[in-house]
């Protein structure tokens, strides 16, 4: 009887351990190692599926691309183990800034997106000065002293101009660009 006891114990064992493989293996499949948010592919798939209702039930969905200033001069001054600690202080600052129903990813090096159902332009502009202002304010702490960062923003929503998700995210992105281009800091709407 002991013995079957002890069997049982060592295979609940291995299965849980099988377990936590899985779902190890599953974060790394869906979440960015070093921020913490959603990887691209994965923000993607949430996306598209959040689009397609906005626009069945013609509801309000908007979308913002932030991007940080400068990253290529933060690594060549400050190193990447610094510039990577400035990725994780900007997302943990962007994700207080938004709702539980909000989508975040990190979408690029040093590019965020921010999908917003249910917020009409009006509203993902407040959002993206928030987030603005929260990653601007205070300097990000790192091993080398506090760093200073800016971020570029392109903020967009539902429209007909923008009849499906890679229509939006390329407003978005050419909104931030522009926004990079005027000395960054700034948000840009399309």
């Amino acid at each position: 009887m002991l013995k079957d006891e002890d069997e049982e114990k060592e295979r609940l064992k291995s299965e849980l351990k099988e377990l936590r493989s899985r779902m190890v293996e599953y974060e790394e499949s869906v979440i960015d190692r070093l921020t913490g948010l959603h990887n691209t592919r994965h923000f993607l798939i949430l996306a598209e599926h959040e689009f397609a209702r906005a626009n069945r039930y013609e509801r309000s969905l908007s979308f913002v691309m932030l991007s940080l200033d400068n990253l290529e001069q933060l690594k060549k001054t400050y190193g990447d183990e610094i510039a990577d600690q400035v990725l994780v202080t900007v997302a943990e600052r962007y994700r207080t800034k938004v709702r539980s129903v909000d989508i975040l990813g990190r979408y690029g090096d040093e590019v965020f997106v921010l999908l917003l159902p249910e917020a009409n332009l009006t509203d993902a502009r407040k959002v993206a000065e928030r987030i603005c202002k929260a990653v601007g304010e205070i300097p990000a702490p790192s091993v080398s002293g506090p760093v200073t960062i800016t971020i570029s923003l392109g903020v967009t929503n539902l429209t007909v101009n923008t009849p499906n998700l890679s229509d939006m995210i390329y407003c978005a992105e050419k909104a931030m660009k522009v926004a990079k281009q005027k000395g960054g800091n700034r948000i840009e709407v399309e």
